[in-house]
């Protein structure tokens, strides 16, 4: 199976047949609290199995970069899938710190500001 990207259209064409199935992304809108709170909701029970891995402090370390990255995404411009983007991001981050050991106020400040300048950059680029 092929993917093609023609902007926000993909089309998926199947190589054994000439079945062309095509669906629309929708653009950047302004994200609502629903959105926001679905996206929180989602994550929060994503994380769950981390727990273990990462310690109770870091993890919520992790909720509560994830609150205030979701908190300025707020009424923005931006796409879904990008705040997604940005959510399984900070958990790969968080995961990539604790396997390298850092631990406490390193991790809380190392992953606060990569949050904050990834959640900047989207505002930036959106």
């Amino acid at each position: 199976m092929n993917v093609k990207y023609t902007g926000y259209t993909f089309q998926l064409k199947n190589e054994r047949s000439e079945n062309v199935p095509t669906f629309s992304m929708p653009d950047n809108h302004r994200l609502s609290f629903q959105n926001i709170r679905s996206f929180r909701h989602n994550f929060e029970q994503g994380t769950t199995t981390m727990r273990s891995f990462l310690g109770d402090e870091q993890h919520q370390t992790m909720i509560v970069a994830m609150y205030e990255g979701t908190e300025k995404l707020l009424n923005q411009n931006v796409s879904e899938f990008a705040v997604l983007e940005y959510l399984e991001g900070l958990k790969l981050t968080a995961k990539e710190l604790r396997q390298q050991g850092i631990y406490g106020a390193q991790f809380r400040t190392t992953l606060l500001e990569h949050s904050a300048s990834t959640v900047q950059d989207m505002l930036q680029s959106s």
